[in-house]
C-alpha cells in the first residue's frame, strides 16, 4: 500500500515511536494523520505540529486505547474527518520494570489491557472501515516478547500475546485484503525504554552498542506497510540483540 493519499492512526503517538511513525507517515505523502494520546495533551499537540510541517494534515483525539468505547471512537473521529481509514498503527505503551514478587494484580492486569486490548479493541474497531477495500493493522511488539526478561515478565507476556495474535489474525484478514504484521524493536532511545534507568546493558549485550532511534524504527514500519507482500510477519530490529 503505497501512503500517499492514505489515512493513517497511529495510537499512543504523542511522543517515542509512535510519534516517529506517525510524522514519518506525513513525510511519505499521508492526508491525514491522527494523533493518539491519553494524557499529555502538549506533547500530542506538539506532534500535530510536526505532523503538519511535514506535509499531512493532523487530528488530535485523546482516547484510552484499553477502552473499547474510546477506542471506537478514536477510529471513528478519523473516519467522519476523513471518511477512510487505511493504516493502523498499534504502538500506545507502558513499561513499568518490578519484579513479580512486588507487583500487584493491577500491575499485570493494566499490561495486558494497554498492550494486548488496546491492539484489538482498535483493530476491531476499524475493520468495517477496511473490509472491501482493504487496509493495513502493523502492532508495535518488542523483543522482550520473543526474549523475555527479568523484571519485565507482565510486559513480555503482553508483548507476546500480541505477537500471537498478529500470526492469527493475519490469516483471517488475508481474505479482506487486510494485513496484519507486528515489529518487534530492541531497546529505542524514549522516554519509556529508559524507564529501565541504567542503560550499561546496551552496550553488554547490543552488537551496535547503542539503542535505536525512534526514526529508524519508523523506517522499518513505514517500508513495510509499503510492501504488499507483508503479512503474518514478525519484523524484529535489535541491532543484533536477536
Amino acid at each position: 500500500m503505497r501512503l500517499e493519499g492514505a489515512v493513517v492512526l497511529v495510537t499512543g503517538s504523542s511522543r517515542g515511536i509512535g510519534r516517529a511513525i506517525a510524522v514519518e507517515a506525513a513525510r511519505r505523502g499521508a492526508r491525514g494523520v491522527v494523533i493518539n494520546y491519553v494524557s499529555r495533551r502538549d506533547k500530542a499537540l506538539e506532534a500535530a505540529r510536526m505532523v503538519e510541517k511535514a506535509g499531512a494534515e493532523a487530528l488530535v483525539v485523546r482516547a484510552d486505547v484499553s477502552r473499547y468505547e474510546e477506542a471506537r471512537s478514536l477510529v471513528e473521529a478519523a473516519v467522519r474527518k476523513w471518511g477512510r481509514l487505511d493504516v493502523v498503527v498499534n504502538n500506545a505503551g507502558i513499561l513499568e520494570p518490578k519484579r513479580f514478587e512486588d507487583m500487584e494484580p493491577q500491575d499485570w492486569q493494566r499490561m495486558i489491557e494497554v498492550h494486548f486490548y488496546g491492539a484489538l479493541n482498535v483493530a476491531h474497531a476499524a475493520l468495517p472501515h477496511m473490509k472491501g477495500r482493504g487496509g493495513v493493522i502493523v502492532n508495535i511488539a518488542s523483543v522482550l516478547g520473543l526474549r523475555p526478561e527479568p523484571e519485565a515478565s507482565h510486559y513480555a507476556a503482553a508483548k507476546a500475546a500480541l505477537i500471537a495474535w498478529t500470526l492469527a489474525v493475519a490469516k483471517e484478514l488475508a481474505a479482506h485484503g487486510i494485513r496484519v504484521f507486528a515489529v518487534a524493536p530492541g531497546g529505542v532511545d524514549t522516554d519509556m525504554a529508559r524507564a529501565w534507568g541504567d542503560m550499561d546493558w546496551v552496550e553488554e549485550q547490543v552488537p551496535l552498542r547503542r539503542l535505536a532511534r525512534p526514526e529508524e524504527v519508523a523506517r522499518i514500519v513505514l517500508d513495510a506497510v509499503e510492501n504488499p507482500y507483508v503479512t503474518g510477519d514478525v519484523i524484529t530490529i535489535s541491532g543484533g540483540l536477536l
